[in-house]
């Protein structure tokens, strides 16, 4: 993963180029193959950008710095029209442009397309000549040349050069760097360096400096001419597998020491790996701190092709001062600070001392292969006192490690390093930090369509929604957004409630009359925690997707620590919610309804999506708003432990424009989520089949309301019916008569609740309550030997009493049913014992 340098965050080249004529609306525009892929610094080329919807194109937004757009043309056919498959700029390079990738997109009036990669090199450009797919018909190139190539499957390109004993020969090529190849045949470079007489001098495949490219360099063993082999290492190859290689006797050396220095300061750093020998050189650091930066290595006979990985941090620096393979001989250093070396051979431990005070708290990081080092360290941390282990790790990290460490007591500590491995080489660096804690933030915006990275793209007088993860490393509280340099119109909100989560919605708006126009904007998320008086803030980056391999694994990805923000003609439609009247219940669902405003003739379906669910909050995903309608309504629904709040919501809208689409976000609207009105209490409850019972509820009331509710019993089983019922503010309790039929299936049903319609505000807020029972038996047949009842003298009227209520009534059978039914069982197990008992008198007298 690339990381943009100091240049790289400053700076951005821009061109806009006004419309003769109006063009046709093309939404969604796409960059494809660039050609040529790169220059050479210091001239001027034309450069033709491949795409779709490329019709309106404006403006080339360039992310860094050293390229500078002197035209763009949209080409068009003899009536005027353009097919929108590709535009033409004219690149200016810089004399002092930093070598490597330059991100660029184009811009149109509706949209901006993915991000695409331009090299900038040293060295001129000559292109790849076919045939030169066979070893003893190499293409003949001169040494210091930069070949624009494709590996195409089952494909070697060979190029031949000329070179004398004691000379360097090295090659340098750029292959899964240019962030093309797709899928799992991805393009995994392979270089040799061969003699005439196919003997293999030198070769590299994914040396760590360069990920899986490959790098070269070696001393030419005697006058001749030599051969530069190309392939794919799986000998794949498609249509995108497109290279820059660098051949010539520039230096490549594979890492340095010390690895990273203060901003500003000036200090030597030595080069390892290169075939001539490690040589040191004077360098001045950029002044502005930076996570990654770059050195180049240049002598008299050029300069390489990519840079050593380097870091900028305000730590003092100590180098690593041999003997050091123990704790007892450990070169001295400072905490906070930073430790640098290399390990040269396999059973190399390097050891470096510093003073800690009890209770002090240190994050120790070792940066290896986050600085393109070979080196798989493995961290320890010693007491100098004892020599006895404190702490270890080995990657939590990736392949590097890190560890917390508490100091224990007053006194020195040791720091060591070695390979998990066990190898070394020039090319196994280490930079060990030792710092105090620091607070971090991180926030990327969530992909709503995987693997592809969301974009800033508002139409005027419309918003553009995210989802922005927030990571909070040693702190807490709320974080909001913030910029300086959005462009004209744009103006960003991210609700309050949101803020304290770690993933929160973010709209961005533009007004009706912000120009269309675009740029990259520095977006600041800082703690927003008014409680807290301290400055913690980091960019809300993005990382593209360049390279997906097998397993969808995330192969190559260009990071940016700057947002593009566009601002593209008004859509032709608009999107709002109609704020709910009320509030929406635990365990309760509700329809949302959403509202289009369609220019007039627009006729496309709208999809409609919530922008994010309040917790504890689902919403359906398959709404659209059909053509000849303005509105839809979105089913919601609560959980039973949804958060009780007031919650900003929004949606986000995409339709069809012309030979693309454009989204769209509403302005958030606030959604209230409360308890329950009223809670239910349930009686279990029995009945036969073909039999009438009541159904007990006790009310409770949490919330007065108006008005009658109705409650609906739900989920009675099949044959079973109950008449709703009313419920009002004071109701204590509920009886629903259920009736069952000869067919009403037996068993005990376990999923009865009422839905209860309850009213406010001209509309009724709906209650799911429950859960209760109602088991349903078989009567019990008669029994047809039971004796016949006797009669019974008719006793004297009693007094007349009070006529019971319905509900007395209805008790006092449910009282009698259960006594029968106990009764009945209660009999027929004396029967079952009895007849079990003669039995067995009759087995014993036999």
């Amino acid at each position: 993963m690339r990381t943009p340098q100091h240049s790289r965050i400053l700076c951005l080249s821009l061109l806009t180029l006004a419309c003769l004529a109006p063009a046709a609306i093309a939404a969604s525009p796409g960059l494809g193959q660039v050609a040529p892929y790169g220059g050479q610094r210091g001239t001027e080329l034309d450069v033709v950008l491949n795409g779709s919807n490329l019709q309106d194109a404006e403006e080339v937004l360039i992310y860094d710095s050293g390229v500078e757009v002197l035209s763009l043309e949209v080409p068009k056919d003899e009536a005027g029209n353009s097919d929108g498959k590709q535009i033409k700029v004219r690149f200016k390079l810089a004399e002092d442009a930093t070598l490597g990738a330059k991100r660029i997109r184009i811009r149109t009036r509706t949209g901006l397309t993915n991000l695409r990669v331009f090299h900038v090199g040293a060295l001129p450009v000559i292109d790849e000549a076919e045939p030169n797919t066979i070893f003893t018909e190499p293409q003949a190139i001169e040494q210091n040349v930069t070949v624009h190539g494709r590996v195409d499957r089952e494909d070697v390109d060979y190029f031949i050069v000329e070179a004398k004993q004691g000379q360097r020969l090295s090659a340098e090529v750029f292959g899964m760097r240019m962030g093309l190849s797709g899928g799992g045949n991805y393009f995994d470079p392979y270089l040799a360096i061969m003699s005439e007489d196919r003997n293999e001098i030198a070769s590299s495949d994914d040396p760590a400096l360069v990920w899986n490219d490959a790098a070269v360099s070696t001393i030419i063993p005697a006058d001749g001419k030599y051969i530069i082999a190309l392939r794919d290492s799986a000998y794949n190859g498609d249509g995108n597998a497109f290279y820059r290689l660098h051949i010539g006797n520039f230096p490549r050396p594979m890492s340095i020491v010390p690895a990273g220095g203060k901003p500003g300061e000036t200090l030597s750093v030595t080069f390892l790996g290169d075939p001539t020998g490690a040589f040191t050189r004077e360098v001045t650091l950029p002044a502005e701190p930076l996570e990654q930066y770059g050195l180049t290595a240049e002598d008299e006979h050029g300069v390489s092709p990519s840079w050593n990985w380097f870091r900028l941090t305000n730590l003092d620096n100590s180098v690593e001062v041999e003997p050091n393979n123990t704790h007892t001989e450990a070169t001295a250093g400072t905490g906070p600070g930073a430790f640098n070396g290399v390990l040269t051979e396999g059973d190399e431990s390097d050891y470096f001392k510093f003073t800690g005070t009890k209770g002090q708290i240190f994050d120790i990081e070792v940066y290896a292969r986050r600085i393109r080092s070979e080196l798989d360290p493995v961290l320890y941390v010693y007491d100098m006192a004892n020599g006895s282990q404190l702490a270890a790790n080995d990657d939590s990290r990736g392949p590097d490690s890190y560890l917390r460490f508490t100091v224990p007591a007053d006194g020195e500590f040791a720091v060591a390093v070695r390979d998990h491995l066990r190898q070394g080489s020039d090319a196994h660096t280490y930079r060990v930090e030792v710092t105090p804690i620091e607070p971090k933030i991180v926030a990327r915006p969530t992909e709503f369509q995987q693997y592809v990275q969301p974009q800033i793209i508002i139409p005027q007088g419309a918003g553009r929604g995210l989802i922005v993860n927030v990571s909070r490393a040693d702190f807490g509280g709320p974080v909001n957004f913030r910029s300086d340099d959005l462009p004209a119109g744009v103006s960003i909100e991210c609700p309050e409630g949101w803020r304290g989560g770690g993933s929160m919605p973010v709209i961005f708006f533009a007004t009706a009359d912000a120009p269309v126009a675009g740029k990259y904007a520095s977006i600041v998320t800082h703690l927003a925690d008014p409680a807290q008086e301290r400055v913690i803030e980091g960019p809300l980056s993005t990382l593209n997707l360049m390279i997906r391999g097998q397993n969808n694994q995330r192969v190559w990805q260009e990071e940016e620590l700057r947002m593009p923000v566009v601002v593209t003609e008004a859509a032709p439609f608009r999107i709002r919610i109609e704020p709910p009247p009320v509030p929406l219940v635990q365990g309760g669902p509700m329809s949302l309804k959403v509202i289009a405003e369609r220019n007039e003739g627009y006729a496309e379906a709208i999809k409609i999506d919530m922008l994010q669910n309040p917790p504890g909050v689902n919403s359906s995903r398959s709404i659209s708003i059909a053509g000849d309608q303005t509105e839809a309504l979105i089913p919601i629904n609560a959980a039973g432990n949804a958060a009780v709040q007031t919650t900003m919501i929004a949606v986000r809208a995409s339709a069809k424009v012309g030979n693309g689409s454009v989204e769209v976000c509403s302005p958030f609207v606030p959604l209230i989520v409360e308890e329950q009105y009223l809670k239910f209490e349930y009686q279990a409850a029995s009945v036969d089949q073909g039999k009438e019972t009541p159904i007990i509820v006790k009310v409770a009331k949490r919330k007065d309301f108006e008005g009658e509710a109705i409650a609906k019993l739900v989920g009675l089983p099949a044959n079973t019916t109950a008449e709703d019922l009313k419920v009002t503010k004071d109701s204590t309790e509920l009886i629903f008569t259920v009736k069952t039929q000869e067919g009403s299936p037996v068993g005990n049903h376990k999923n009865l609740f009422c839905q209860v319609q309850v009213p406010e505000a001209g509309t009724t807020i709906l209650h799911n309550l429950g859960t209760g029972r109602l088991q349903i038996d078989k009567p019990i047949p008669p029994k047809t030997d039971a004796p016949q009842p006797v009669a019974q003298p008719v006793a004297a009227a009693p007094p007349t009493e009070k006529p019971l209520s319905r509900l007395e009534r209805l008790r006092l059978e449910q009282k009698q049913r259960v006594e029968a039914a106990n009764a009945a069982e209660a009999s027929a197990s004396t029967e079952t014992a009895a007849a079990s008992g003669s039995g067995g008198e009759r087995n014993s007298s036999t």
